[in-house]
């Protein structure tokens, strides 16, 4: 079976090309010219040059295929027009791409994220495809634009969306950041609005999300309806101090709490956003991602996946993590 994956140099898209090849499949990689390829050294796959932005590179890229999975996509950005421009509009141009083709593809599988859907209201309810999407932030506004572009097709051809919560693993440099704050014996804590004063997360190693994204895209049509939405978890709940002391224990450090004020965090935020849109960079922590920390419960079901696609995470936290570390240890970023 012949499988394109877009973004195949990142975390995720990387992984995800990982597992195809372990799966049998015959895997190409969109790339840009300036993609970096140390992420897919040990991976097998074809090479096909093209961007989100070029839809002639794009009708190249996807003639032929029997699965496309569409990873691609952006997390910081500097200013509005640019994340809609790649999240929404990129996405739009590797569906129409696919209906141009009209190939017969078995499954399009596009890896949205919890983002689109929001947060849930309650540690209760942890949040399900059911709900109506409710994004918090304009990285959520995008990506839900970009689910919309691919239900459009629904009727045409089968497609599958994703929404992974936190995402975790080896190469991932967003939770590293934290990573390498603990491995410095700091774990720092913003007080939540709950009764106990935690923020609640739901999270999935990178290896199971992957395995996830290849059910979604092998599931049976008569079982799976094309247009169905699955959010993958690994089953269960964490508080975020309970992610953090899984850093510590991973690391073999005896980390110290500390309590960050939220006026200090909205400080932070407004000051890198405003130097963001004065450089053009972008920062992990901006008045966008304010939005995502405010809220408590970034929690979600992965009953669906489970009863649908037979989904059930390997790793749980203590032993994502321990992986997780071992090989940014292995790789000298600890």
């Amino acid at each position: 079976m012949k499988a394109l994956v877009t973004g195949g140099s990142g975390f995720i898209g990387s992984t995800l090309i990982e597992e195809l090849n372990r799966r049998g499949y015959d895997v190409y990689a969109l790339l840009r010219k300036t993609s970096p390829l140390n992420n897919l050294e040990s991976s097998k796959f074809t090479r096909v040059e093209g961007d989100l932005s070029d839809t002639e590179s794009l009708k190249r890229a996807v003639r032929g295929m029997d699965y496309v999975f569409h990873v691609a996509g952006v997390v910081r950005f500097h200013d509005q027009a640019s994340i809609f421009r790649l999240n929404a509009e990129g996405t739009r141009n590797v569906v129409e791409a696919v209906a141009s083709d009209d190939p017969g593809i078995k499954r399009f599988v596009y890896v949205s994220s919890q983002a689109a859907g929001g947060p849930a209201a309650s540690l209760e309810a942890p949040r399900t495809e059911a709900e109506l999407a409710a994004p918090v932030s304009v990285y959520g506004q995008s990506k839900l634009q970009g689910e919309v572009e691919v239900l459009k097709y629904r009727s045409r051809f089968p497609v599958s969306i994703v929404r992974p919560p936190m995402v975790y693993g080896p190469r991932d440099k967003d939770v590293f950041t934290v990573i390498q704050t603990v491995s410095r014996r700091l774990m720092p804590l913003i007080r939540g609005g709950t009764k106990d004063g935690s923020k609640y997360y739901s999270l999935i190693h990178v290896r199971d999300l992957c395995r996830g994204i290849a059910l979604a895209a092998e599931a049976d049509p008569a079982r799976v309806p094309s247009g169905e939405i699955f959010y993958l978890t690994d089953g269960a709940i964490y508080t975020y101090r309970e992610l953090l002391l899984s850093m510590a224990r991973a690391l073999n450090v005896r980390a110290f709490s500390i309590q960050v004020p939220q006026p200090v965090v909205t400080a932070l935020a407004g000051a890198l956003s405003a130097v963001g849109k004065v450089t053009g960079r972008s920062f992990p922590l901006n008045q966008d991602k304010l939005n995502e920390i405010r809220p408590d419960y970034w929690v979600c079901s992965s009953e669906k996946a489970k009863d649908m696609l037979g989904f059930q995470a390997e790793l749980n936290l203590s032993s994502g993590m321990q992986d997780a570390i071992r090989w940014y240890k292995d790789q000298k970023w600890i």
